[in-house]
């Protein structure tokens, strides 16, 4: 039976072919009432907090872990405090489910500009700014597909129609769902960020003075790890865990979801090390905790060049981004750091943005081995470590070698039917649990926050749909069935099918919020590599050497047996970004640290 429940399966599976929003945030966005007691809570520091409280001296809890996410507009809660929205008729949104398999299609198409590193570094980024508060806790709300009677309050699980075209061969009703924690007495409720809200390494260094200490060896500045086969590895959890076959004492565990993932965070580990090294053979005198707060600060200062000089250029456009003050031209520090501009990560960022992003996963990952290519699905490294070390050259290649998905209205088919799947013929629909947790946030409608990007509002479906890449009548009949009006559209379903903007590969919506979110993030950071005249400032001379660094640059310091890599490491290997020798890559030279 269960052989032709999963023919079934396969068989359905295979015929189933800006710039101007600073002051938008809602949260915490004006001075303090209490600046003077704000300011005396921060002490002097030319080191960043763990936690990254004192981003800004006057509001000290800006960007704080365990603080509310901020808003780029309020919540639309049914009830106006936490109740899921509701459509403008007052009907009950149609499942998440249903949005997920009939509206978004399972096209897989490369994009050729692109390399597998773009979407794991872009995790990487989500990770660091966002970690919504209990979307890890084991309450139970659906037991063998079925919504469990007398549940949790906080239960609000993801209902799957009995037509379902797949879930129904195996009578599953319900994918578990768990309201996110919110700041205990407000109205309307407020979700909370475990992460500090700033591009910080946090998935690297924790979010807690605490965590970190875990994470330290509390020696020469370094950060705990085992040496194998001539490279370091986080070192073992000494608790162990459920969420991967092999268990390592990592900050963050989503950075070890995949073998892919892991990577990236290992290029950050070997990195920090690798500076705390240098750097005390550099300054001999220096305790450790100076080590280890000058090898956090120049490996975040990196991190941060990467992600706006490198990596944010081929979703926003570097033109766009020069025009939005994300980036500038010249070699100056940047003087527009405010203390009143909360830099808090975005509801918006983590909650809609990244799982749009993820239509650049494939579903399938290549594995090179000695030049053969092999695939396997996406699922099937879900919580799969055993083969990181021993395989960790393949994937290394995997990243700079295999291309990504167009940014696109298609999402993988292993992402909305199989993830975590185990021996099971059917696993979750991840983008359906992400259009679930977007409800939880309560987020405002598609037309409002087109309304608050300066952009027009859309009365008709025959407008909205001259929006699309290609005009799509097939998509605006099904919207019509699932939305009475466009202005009822959610924002992620709204934004999703926009033409991209020039130079971006998304569209105004999408390209508006993630501007804002970034052009906080750095403006409200007086840690921020760039800003000049703060305590925590680099030096000229070591801004200069941090603009030398690249991703590839630190892809080779990172793994010692990749002797070659295309320069610009996001980008496929092409005439014109062509394998080179590492060592003709542009390195930091820690001189200017001398003292």
């Amino acid at each position: 039976m269960q052989e032709i429940k999963q023919t079934l399966v396969n068989v359905i599976v295979l015929s189933l072919a800006v710039s101007h929003v600073a002051s938008w945030f809602v949260t915490n966005t004006t001075p303090s009432a209490t600046t003077s007691a704000g300011t005396a809570t921060c002490p002097s520091s030319k080191y960043r907090s763990i936690d990254s409280s004192c981003s800004s001296r006057q509001n000290p809890t800006f960007g704080k872990a365990g603080e509310p996410y901020a808003r780029l507009l309020p919540p639309n809660y049914a009830n106006g405090i936490s109740s899921p929205p509701v459509m403008t008729n007052g009907s009950a949104y149609v499942s998440a489910r249903t949005i997920s398999f009939n509206v978004f299609a399972i096209d897989e198409v490369p994009d050729p500009n692109n390399t597998l590193l773009n979407i794991f570094f872009l995790q990487a980024i989500g990770n660091d700014l966002s970690l919504p508060a209990g979307s890890e806790d084991p309450v139970q709300c659906c037991a063998d597909g079925q919504v469990i009677p007398n549940a949790p309050s906080r239960c609000y699980p993801l209902l799957i129609a009995s037509n379902d075209p797949l879930y129904s061969w195996f009578n599953i009703r319900c994918l578990n769902y768990v309201r996110l924690l919110t700041k205990p007495s407000t109205q309307p409720v407020e979700q909370i960020n475990s992460a500090s809200s700033l591009l910080d390494l946090s998935f690297l260094y924790g979010s807690s003075v605490a965590q970190s200490n875990k994470l330290r060896t509390l020696s020469g500045g370094r950060l705990q790890a085992v040496r194998r086969n001539g490279v370091e590895w986080p070192i073992p959890d000494p608790a162990g865990c459920s969420w991967s076959n092999v268990c390592y004492l990592v900050a963050d565990r989503r950075s070890y979801q995949y073998p892919m993932s892991a990577t990236v965070h290992l290029l950050f580990l070997r990195e920090h090390n690798r500076l705390a090294n240098q750097l005390k053979l550099l300054n001999p005198s220096w305790s450790d905790e100076i080590l280890f707060q000058e090898a956090r600060r120049i490996n975040i200062a990196q991190y941060q060049y990467i992600v706006y000089y490198e990596y944010l250029p081929r979703v926003l456009g570097q033109e766009n981004m020069i025009k939005n003050r994300l980036i500038f031209e010249g070699t100056n520090f940047a003087s527009d750091f405010n203390a009143f501009q909360n830099p808090s990560s975005t509801g918006e960022f983590g909650g809609v943005l990244v799982p749009f992003m993820q239509s650049q996963l494939p579903g399938s990952i290549n594995f090179y081995v000695n030049d053969s290519v092999q695939s396997s699905q996406l699922s099937s490294w879900a919580g799969n470590l055993a083969s990181l070390e021993s395989s960790f050259a393949s994937f290394f290649t995997g990243l700079t070698t295999q291309s990504t998905n167009l940014m696109d209205s298609s999402f993988s088919i292993e992402w909305k039917n199989f993830m975590y799947r185990g021996n099971a013929a059917l696993g979750q629909d991840f983008l359906a649990l992400d259009i679930q947790r977007m409800r939880d946030y309560g987020f405002a409608r598609y037309n409002d926050y087109r309304s608050r990007c300066g952009l027009s509002r859309y009365a008709t479906w025959e407008a909205y749909n001259a929006t699309f890449k290609v005009a799509c009548p097939k998509t605006i009949d099904r919207l019509r069935l699932y939305y009475p009006t466009v202005d009822d559209l959610d924002l992620f379903v709204g934004a999703a099918f926009e033409e991209p903007i020039a130079g971006s590969l998304m569209g105004p919506t999408f390209s508006c919020l993630y501007n804002q979110q970034f052009l906080a993030t750095r403006t409200g950071d007086r840690y921020f590599f760039e800003a000049g005249g703060q305590e925590g400032s680099f030096t000229a001379a070591q801004l200069t050497e941090i603009r030398k660094i690249s991703v590839a640059r630190l892809m080779c310091n990172a793994f010692p047996t990749a002797t070659k890599i295309q320069p610009d490491a996001f980008c496929p290997v092409s005439a014109n970004n062509s394998l080179v020798s590492c060592s003709t890559l542009p390195t930091l030279n820690l001189a200017p640290w001398r003292v």
